[in-house]
């Protein structure tokens, strides 16, 4: 398919989805994936003002590989110099070559992708298209995370915010043999976190500082209830003194979602205990193909909802986003219905 065009939906400075078309030419060590699923990330709200390809969380078929390329085979199902590339670490790239774009710029909505063959990982029998999508960014940056803050199965993990990286948390850390509780605003999904596998929920105001007049008292938690390793994987915790409450002595903090406000430390309340705060940011290839296998093996199921791989699909999608009713990843399929020939 050198030299033939491919269709991708693209955002634009008024947030209007764009359909685009681009020159396919596959160089010798890159993969053409014909795409039949493609999940929808947070990050690709922040992307439709951006003149870019939206989509990361792609999944489809190996339809062609370049003359050079080992890693994967035709008819595959698959996703998409510095010493921490060396060593494996490339979410962590000083070029910032990305995550799982490689050099492509047109996204995963789209008919055909192309993607460097370091950039695409198979998908493991027995986990379904549709499910796998989602797992290939916020599924693996879970799992990375808690892989970072060496859980074992007999920590209790505990979760702030029940979202789309928040789900992904308890259903893999439940599937890791541990205690999970899920700490969220409100009492609204104290049901789903319970249904994910969650032994206990909470409800925790992580957006006022520690003792600051007029809020209401810090969640109070026996010993026995106190967290191993903590996941913040919803809201603006700036201000770490609210979490002392739940951790136990020698506690992980790692932060895994993304926000733009500072935080504040409290310095010897962390010190004294022997707590962490851990960054974690991606995943690295490794751990990108162990998540796979661990959901297949586990059969991980993130719970989602599907859309028409179209504009109309997209746009609803990002309905549900914004307005934070979306349970709780959603995910564009060809099989619902497809507005690309492929």
């Amino acid at each position: 398919m050198d030299g033939e065009t491919r269709t991708y939906l693209a955002g634009s400075p008024s947030g209007a989805l764009q359909r685009r078309t681009a020159i396919i030419a596959l160089g010798a060590l890159e993969v053409l994936v014909r795409i039949t699923h493609s999940g929808v990330c947070g990050t690709d709200v922040h992307d439709r003002t951006a003149s870019c390809g939206l989509g990361h969380e792609g999944v489809g078929v190996v339809h062609r590989v370049g003359s050079e390329v080992t890693a994967v085979q035709v008819g595959q199902r698959a996703c998409g110099s510095c010493p921490e590339c060396i060593a494996g670490y490339r979410q962590y790239c000083h070029k910032s070559v990305g995550q799982k774009y490689g050099a492509e710029e047109h996204g995963t909505f789209c008919d055909y992708a192309v993607r460097h063959q370091d950039f695409v990982n198979p998908i493991p029998d027995g986990l379904p298209s549709n499910f796998a999508a989602p797992l290939v960014c916020a599924g693996i940056t879970v799992y990375e995370a808690l892989r970072a803050a060496d859980v074992t199965a007999s920590d209790r993990v505990g979760v702030v915010g029940l979202g789309g990286l928040g789900h992904f948390a308890v259903l893999y850390a439940k599937a890791m043999g541990c205690a999970v509780s899920v700490f969220s605003a409100s009492d609204t999904k104290r049901a789903d976190a319970l249904a994910m596998g969650a032994s206990a929920f909470h409800v925790l105001n992580t957006t006022t500082t520690a003792g600051a007049a007029g809020t209401p008292p810090p969640l109070a938690l026996d010993v026995s209830s106190k967290v191993d390793v903590l996941l913040l994987c919803g809201g603006a915790v700036t201000d770490f003194g609210v979490l002392l409450p739940l951790l136990a002595r020698r506690a992980r903090v790692v932060p895994v979602v993304i926000q733009t406000k500072d935080i504040t430390v409290p310095y010897m309340p962390f010190i004294l205990p022997g707590m962490k705060i851990i960054f974690s940011l991606g995943a690295t290839r490794q751990n990108e193909q162990d998540a796979l296998k661990f959901a297949a093996r586990h059969n991980i199921r993130p719970w989602i909802q599907e859309y028409p791989m179209s504009e109309e699909g997209l746009t609803e999608a990002f309905v549900r986003l914004a307005d934070g009713t979306m349970r709780y990843r959603a995910v564009l399929s060809k099989e619902l219905g497809n507005a690309f020939s492929a």
